[in-house]
């Protein structure tokens, strides 16, 4: 073997990526290694694998080196090692490999003899590669721009180490909870020749099993027709062994004992079971093929327990069936080869035109809970992809040096683990969940080391200056910035990652609203300052001394970096800030929180400290003065005089209590007590706000929009209103005891709880328009209307989720309206195309729903809409979301959950987040647009799911006269792209460039210039590959089932490139950077 291992040693390393000889050209891997199905008989493949969560119930290291087996019993590392030993000790074994992220850690940390070993294991087929990407994606809560990114990266791994023979053929989704149509479109866009799943709805299971419909040809895309084809087939048995035949250390089935003289010999029952098994599996498929998954989660440990009865098992049945011309024959497979047996046996499959949501295990067991499962996790992933971009872009328009590319491969990474089916999904542990966040904050906090070296460098003009600006994040999601909130004067940078031009609003955390802002010219910039909510500032996780946020609304071209100066003004400024109460307690309560918030003063204004005389009720007696509320660390001083003062101020011969207590006014007395008296003033129940686009109605005491109007006379209703669900709670013996959990939506009613209305505000200026409600429980709802933008944005505020009554809740938003939708809605795939859903239906059975509600969730990646003949109404997302139009004319979107059951399948745990010792809050954001029915919308999606980047540097040492004679307006390129083209991509690729481009038009073709678009590059060469960067797509031949012919894709002619109708072309670009 030493001697073996020695000659492997010698062998040369595969080819680079992209090798001009292509991916066909190997005689022993791939297709050519498959052991050929013998005619006329059932051929059974058997496949050897394992299943490994990158992250679930333990961390990704967790799981790597094995540690924390309290909670599984569970290390990758020791499933290579042992597997890999096992693949040399006999050539018919065959394993394969799905989850990059694991294999590389594992990769590198080899010496060069196994590795040698490996790429030899690799090239003869023996170990194969399925999948590839860093991680088995979601394909829920999964939005494309990073599943295609995380394919690129895994598959590059691959291809630089194994070369033809490491390029995956296959998908391999057999644990998704429920399956994308995007998703099928993206592998086929990739090369992938098919798909495989695991998990369907147990309903349409039943039905495939009787149709023979377990395997199909799924078109991915109606727009791109056959193009988006791809044979998608259903395993039997999830991705589990049959009953009984799991050999590894962590099953209790029995092995095979083969001694005749034991007294446990079992070698005839074992395989007469199996021959039985596999003859029944046989009649829900249309060819004398199919395949047994062998393994489970993590299987493998010790595969030598595998492989020997595996060995055994295949043997044995094989003597077994020549000897009673049984017919069937066993032997060692991979997903490949089985998908090269249907194709060779050319059978007629059905079409499939939908997709696999949502996905049921048992009639209330519909896994539509984890579409919207933590929800700040949601979140900080959708920002860190806009990150992601954001440094990719920098990095190659700015020139940078290549050893920054480590940080880039940093992100990159930690962006595919997040898209992990239990990742992105929220179905993870609550410490698992702390690590993928400590991983993404750390990667995106390394990353921006691009950003502050890209803009410092085209600001100065210079590469060779010093750092001039921090360009710093900021927690704008909270309002909150230490840079905005400390200093006088400091600059607001702003990035457009879009390949065209941009108006978004831009919100400052300020501690007060007297500032200016001057644009890169030097002109002053209109602003607003808003107060912000108490909903906000509530907000236990936030830290923060700002009381205001500073609105302008700015104009930013294609690709482009736009500064701002911004400072301190003398200037006072009014705000228009209005306060709605439906009780005179809730308003006395404001002015208690007010006061509460202005402790911090008392230390810098001693004079307020002289107090207006209460009106007291002589039944209080003093006793004490509780200001443990009012204290800091700083104010002792001040709050003992005050003290003092309280307890020598007298009223008839009793000392009152200075709890103040308020009798019921009428509103002339009311008048008199406000520091504001706008703030008490009567006002009528109704108010309207309006922008050049429409007109919104509401009503105060209500707390509701109540109408949308348009300036051609049309009107919409539309109200926004909070509710929730109680979740159930059950101890899941049985589905009529299911709980609602992380995964699970199970609604304990099928009408949901309004939320109460406590207050409303308004805050009216030049700019903008609030309208607040705050809700009970723990409920806030702003809609704002811009000037000159034509979108509602609805923020919303939820938290924490009451549950001292025993009861987890389920939070949703309800757009009502009037719009006669006859139970029809559309959601998005995975953030591109839309699907049309109906109520209690699925296109490919006749669906029975003991869950209604549960039943038509649909996972909601960045929009869902409803309409009719005329208007549509679409509400745009900020995250993943799961969503629904269960009452005609609404759209609901659910935006937080906090459980107290488990719902059994796995995690061990409720799904109770808190943050600060409370229950979690969330804040985030709707938009929604009313347009004629065929208005195109995808620009407005793009730029709430990639908004501007908001960047933070502080001015102290920096005057305004030499700030105006920095690059603080630069563009990379001349000027935005044809409409319809999206620039998907762009990224150091080696050496050379990755360039995406996307039509996001559905029925016109475009064109691009690609050798004209960047102003600091020059184009030298350009060769197209497949999606995932991995296959050149000259060499790239498409499979085509049922006999269909395959459409020929477009040659570029010089640096034209041609898109048709959603279509995705990605290139490799050779370049030279102009001086």
């Amino acid at each position: 073997m030493q001697v073996f291992l020695l000659l492997l040693g010698a062998v040369g390393a595969l080819s680079l990526p992209f090798d001009d000889e292509g991916i066909f050209n190997t005689n022993t891997c791939g297709y050519e290694s498959c052991h050929k199905p013998k005619p006329g008989m059932l051929n059974v493949h058997i496949v050897p694998h394992t299943h490994d969560d990158v992250g679930w119930l333990k961390t990704v290291d967790q799981y790597y080196y094995g540690s924390r087996n309290n909670i599984q019993k569970a290390g990758v590392q020791y499933i290579l090692d042992s597997v890999i030993r096992e693949l040399w000790e006999d050539q018919k074994r065959r394993f394969i490999y799905v989850e990059t992220a694991f294999f590389w850690k594992w990769w590198v940390r080899q010496p060069v003899k196994v590795q040698a070993a490996v790429r030899d294991l690799v090239s003869q087929g023996r170990l194969q590669f399925v999948g590839g990407a860093w991680s088995m994606n979601d394909e829920a809560a999964a939005h494309y721009h990073s599943t295609i990114d995380q394919f690129t990266w895994g598959l590059s791994k691959l291809n630089k180490t194994f070369g033809a023979c490491g390029v995956p053929r296959v998908g391999w989704q057999i644990d998704p909870f429920g399956h994308s149509r995007e998703f099928a479109s993206l592998l086929a866009m990739m090369g992938y020749d098919g798909l495989f799943l695991g998990r369907i709805d147990y309903q349409d299971k039943v039905n495939r099993l009787k149709q023979k419909t377990m395997e199909m040809v799924w078109r991915g895309d109606d727009t791109l027709g056959k193009s988006s084809d791809i044979f998608t087939g259903v395993l039997h048995n999830t991705y589990s062994p049959p009953p009984g035949f799991c050999f590894d250390v962590l099953c209790n089935d029995e092995p095979i004992v083969d001694d005749p003289e034991s007294p446990i010999y079992n070698v005839e029952s074992k395989i007469a079971t199996f021959v039985e098994l596999c003859a029944n599996y046989a009649k829900s498929y249309r060819t004398n093929n199919i395949l047994i998954t062998m393994g489970e989660d993590f299987n493998y440990q010790d595969a030598g327990m595998w492989f020997n009865n595996l060995d055994k098992l295949i043997d044995y049945t094989n003597i077994k069936s020549a000897k009673e011309q049984l017919n069937i024959t066993l032997f060692y497979s991979t997903p490949d080869c089985y998908l090269k047996a249907i194709k060779d046996a050319n059978p007629q499959l059905p079409l499939k035109k939908d997709d696999f949501f949502p996905y049921a295990s048992d009639p209330t067991a519909f896994w539509t809970g984890y579409f919207t499962s933590r929800p700040t996790t949601k979140y900080f992933e959708r920002e860190s992809n806009n990150y992601l971009q954001m440094v990719k872009q920098l990095q190659v328009l700015a020139d940078l040096d290549k050893h920054n590319e480590f940080v880039l491969n940093e992100l990159k990474s930690a962006m595919g683990v997040m898209q992990h089916h239990d990742a992105i999904t929220g179905t993870e542990k609550q410490h698992v969940t702390h690590d993928y966040e400590r991983l993404l904050n750390q990667a995106v906090d390394d990353a921006m080391i691009i950003t502050k070296q890209a803009l410092n460098k085209i600001t100065q003009k210079d590469a060779n200056k010093p750092p001039l600006f921090d360009f710093k994040r900021c927690h704008l999601n909270e309002s909150r910035c230490d840079i905005s909130e400390n200093n006088d004067k400091f600059i607001v940078t702003i990035y457009n990652p879009l390949a065209w031009t941009v108006k978004e609003p831009i919100r400052i955390p300020v501690t007060d609203a007297n500032y200016q802002v001057f644009g890169p010219d030097g002109k002053e910039i209109e602003t607003q300052a808003i107060k912000i909510a108490k909903a906000v500032t509530d907000i236990p996780t936030r830290i923060s001394t700002a009381t205001k946020e500073l609105l302008f609304i700015t104009e930013i071209k294609a690709l482009t970096y736009k500064s701002f100066y911004i400072k301190k003004s003398t200037k006072t400024k009014r705000s228009n800030h209005f306060e709605y109460f439906t009780n005179i307690n809730e308003y006395f309560d404001s002015i208690k929180d007010n006061f509460e918030t202005e402790k911090d003063n008392f230390e810098t204004e001693k004079d307020i400290l002289k107090p207006i005389e209460p009106i007291v009720l002589p039944t209080v007696e003093y006793k004490s003065i509780n200001l443990d509320v009012l204290k800091d660390a700083s104010n002792f001083k001040e709050l003992d005089s005050l003290d003092k003062f309280l307890k020598g101020y007298k009223h008839d011969a009793k000392v009152s209590r200075m709890r103040v207590q308020y009798p019921k006014m009428n509103e002339d007395e009311m008048r008199m007590l406000a520091d504001e008296p706008r703030t008490v003033e009567r006002f009528d129940d109704e108010v309207s706000f309006e922008n050049q686009y429409f007109k919104l109605d509401a009503n105060k005491a209500t707390g509701e929009i109540q109408q949308i109007s348009f300036p051609d006379g049309s009107r919409l209703n539309l109200t926004i209103n909070m509710y929730y669900y109680p979740g159930c709670p059950g101890r899941n013996s049985g589905p009529s005891d299911r709980a609602s959990g992380a995964y699970i939506f199970r609604p304990n009613a099928t009408v949901p709880t309004k939320l109460t209305i406590v207050k409303t505000e308004v805050a009216n200026g030049d700019l903008a328009t609030e309208f607040r409600s705050y809700l009970n429980p723990n409920g806030y709802l702003n809609t704002k209307i811009y000037k000159n933008l034509d979108f509602v944005e609805n923020e919303f505020v939820v938290g924490p989720i009451p549950i001292h009554d025993g009861v987890g809740k389920e939070y949703i938003i309800k757009y009502e309206t009037n719009i006669v939708n006859n139970g029809e809605f559309y959601t998005d795939s995975n953030g591109r195309q839309m699907i049309k859903r109906k109520l209690n239906y699925r296109p490919d059975w006749n669906v029975t729903l003991a869950e209604p509600i549960a039943g038509n969730y649909y996972p909601v990646t960045n929009e869902i809409s409803i309409q009719n003949d005329d208007v549509k109404m679409t509400v745009l997302t900020d995250r993943s979301e799961g969503g629904s139009s269960i009452v005609e004319g609404e759209i609901e979107l659910m935006v937080h959950r906090r459980l107290l059951w488990d719902d059994a399948f796995g995690v061990g745990e409720p799904l109770n987040e808190t943050a600060m010792g409370s229950g979690l809050v969330v804040r985030g954001k709707h938009r929604v647009l009313i347009k004629n029915v065929k208005a195109n919308t995808k620009k407005h999606v793009f730029q709430l799911h990639m908004p501007v980047h908001v960047l933070f540097s502080d001015a102290t040492n920096i005057k305004y006269d030499e700030w105006l004679k920095l690059n603080n307006d630069f563009s990379f390129i001349d000027k935005d792209l044809p409409n319809g083209v999206h620039l998907l991509t762009l990224e150091p690729f080696d050496d050379r460039l990755l360039i995406r481009f996307e039509n996001y038009l559905d029925d016109s073709e475009v064109q691009v210039n690609l050798g004209s678009i960047f102003k600091g590059l020059t184009v030298k060469n350009v060769k197209e590959t497949m999606l995932a960067a991995n296959i050149w797509a000259d060499d790239y031949n498409k499979w085509s089932w049922n006999n269909d012919s395959v459409e020929k894709v477009d040659k570029i002619e010089g640096f034209v490139v041609k898109l048709k109708a959603k279509q995705i072309r990605t290139f490799v670009v050779d370049y030279d950077v102009k001086k």
